[in-house]
């Protein structure tokens, strides 16, 4: 009994720093790969005029991945220092026009620019993670709300709801709720991802209403496993 509950144990130890371990592989043999080229030239060029050790460890693999790694990094540090500068913002702009000669290019491009836009935190509007009435007028699910728009013929406004499904958040259901339904909480978007990929055993211990209409109770209570 004792040799299963440790198993158990052991397995549940493991699995959030191997989930780590395999999202940091992903964005360094992404990284790695996209400078490749970089290092190729570094070995092919600075390998020959050194000694036949040196040169040999300039032609490793370990070698090409860490200056590969260390290349992308520089690459995006730049491309992100220019950006937030105004010949940076006229170049990307150029080049965006560009792209929109391109049809297919250019879809592809511009909605996953609105996407990273989207996700990305607004100051004057620094409360994302909601609740909705889903699937049921008698249940809650958790939402990031998106973005919020006008129907021209009533005048109502609207909120774009993404609902994650548990516990896999990269797919959901998008949901157009009437604004004054949705629930705003006092809950960080790292807690609610949490939430939702542990399928509610970690969580916070209350949720406050930090908004609602005025059928719904203040607050809610909730306990973590």
């Amino acid at each position: 009994m004792n040799i299963q509950q440790n198993l158990i144990a052991g397995v549940l130890a493991i699995l959030p720093l191997t989930a780590v371990w395999f999202v940091l592989k992903l964005i360094f043999d992404a990284l790695s790969y996209f400078g490749s080229p970089w290092a190729e030239w570094t070995a092919t060029q600075i390998g020959p005029i050194l000694p036949a050790q040196l040169s040999a460890v300039f032609g490793s693999p370990i070698f090409l991945y860490i200056v590969g790694t260390g290349f992308a990094l520089i690459v995006l540090y730049l491309v992100g220092s220019l950006a937030t500068r105004v010949i940076g913002q006229q170049i990307l702009g150029g080049f965006e026009s560009l792209l929109a000669r391109v049809p297919f290019v250019h879809m592809i491009y511009s909605s996953t620019k609105q996407v990273i836009t989207a996700l990305q935190p607004k100051a004057e509007s620094p409360q994302r993670v909601v609740l909705i009435d889903f699937p049921s007028s008698d249940m809650r699910a958790i939402g990031f709300a998106m973005r919020t728009f006008t129907e021209t013929t009533s005048g109502q406004e609207l909120t774009a709801v993404f609902v994650p499904t548990a516990p896999n958040p990269t797919s959901g259901y998008l949901e157009i709720v009437p604004s004054e339904k949705v629930i705003a909480v006092d809950m960080t978007a790292d807690q609610a991802m949490a939430m939702i990929i542990s399928g509610g055993v970690v969580g916070p211990d209350t949720l406050t209403y930090t908004h609602r209409s005025p059928d719904k109770p203040a607050a809610l209570t909730s306990k973590s496993a």
